[in-house]
C-alpha cells in the first residue's frame, strides 16, 4: 500500500541528502533537511511503500500559499508517476488548510519536472536568472505558480 507521511526526525536527514544525491548533481545539504524536519513550519512528506520510499517533497504554507521548496524520486521509483502522485497530494492538503496558490521554482533545463508542473496546472511567473549552481556556470530558475481550488 502506498502511503504519504510526514517526518519530523533530524536523525533522517543524512539519508535523505544521500537519496538525492543519487539522483541529482546540487542535492540538499543534510543540513537543510534537518532544519526541514525540525521545523514547526515546514513539512518534509514522504511517499512509500513497504517502506521504500517513492518521493519526497519539502513545503511550507505562508499565509494563503504553498511554497515548495524541494521534490525528488529515487531512482528506483522514477517514472512511475510518484512524483505527480506527492504533488497531487500536497496541493490537495494545501487547498484543504485554505491556500489559495502554489509556488516553486525549477530549473530551466529540468524539462520532465516542468513538463509534469504545466500538466497539474501550474504557469511560469518569472526567471531568477543564475540561481541554481551548475557546471562551470549557473542555471536559471523558472518561477512557476497555480491557483488551488
Amino acid at each position: 500500500m502506498v502511503e504519504l507521511i510526514r517526518i519530523t526526525d533530524p536523525a533522517r536527514a543524512a539519508a535523505l541528502s544521500q537519496l538525492e544525491a543519487a539522483v541529482c548533481d546540487y542535492p540538499w545539504h543534510s543540513v537543510l533537511y534537518e532544519q526541514s524536519l525540525q521545523s514547526e513550519r515546514e513539512q518534509v512528506q514522504l511517499l512509500e511503500r513497504d517502506g521504500a520510499c517513492l518521493a519526497v517533497l519539502v513545503s511550507e504554507v505562508i499565509i494563503d500559499e504553498l511554497h515548495i521548496h524541494n521534490i525528488f524520486v529515487p531512482l528506483p521509483a522514477q517514472r512511475q508517476g510518484h512524483a505527480r502522485a506527492i504533488l497531487q497530494a500536497a496541493l490537495a492538503q494545501a487547498a484543504a488548510a485554505g491556500c489559495v496558490r502554489a509556488l516553486l521554482e525549477v530549473r530551466v533545463g529540468n524539462l520532465a519536472a516542468i513538463a509534469l508542473y504545466q500538466a497539474l496546472g501550474f504557469v511560469r511567473s518569472g526567471v531568477r536568472r543564475a540561481y541554481y549552481p551548475a557546471a562551470g556556470a549557473r542555471e536559471d530558475a523558472l518561477l512557476m505558480e497555480r491557483t488551488l481550488p
